[in-house]
């Protein structure tokens, strides 16, 4: 197997592995629960959508709507 493809296959299985340890994380939490702790984990608004199967920019909504309510709990 060429570099190039042995590399790309790592790829996909590290992209596989991130996804069950970020859904085993979140599998309780609803999508505004579980997205802000993904998000400070260093996941995309893409990545967590996958988790939750959802889209990116309904992440982003609840990414944005934690944001609002955190700032008033300060």
């Amino acid at each position: 197997m060429p570099n190039s493809d042995r590399s790309q296959e790592i790829v996909r299985k590290l992209d596989i592995l991130i996804k069950l340890f970020s859904y085993t994380i979140v599998s309780k939490m609803t999508i505004s629960e579980g997205a802000p702790l993904l998000k400070r984990i260093g996941l995309t608004a893409g990545e967590i959508a996958s988790v939750y199967d959802s889209t990116a920019n309904t992440v982003m909504v609840r990414l944005s709507e934690a944001k609002k309510k955190q700032k008033h709990r300060k």
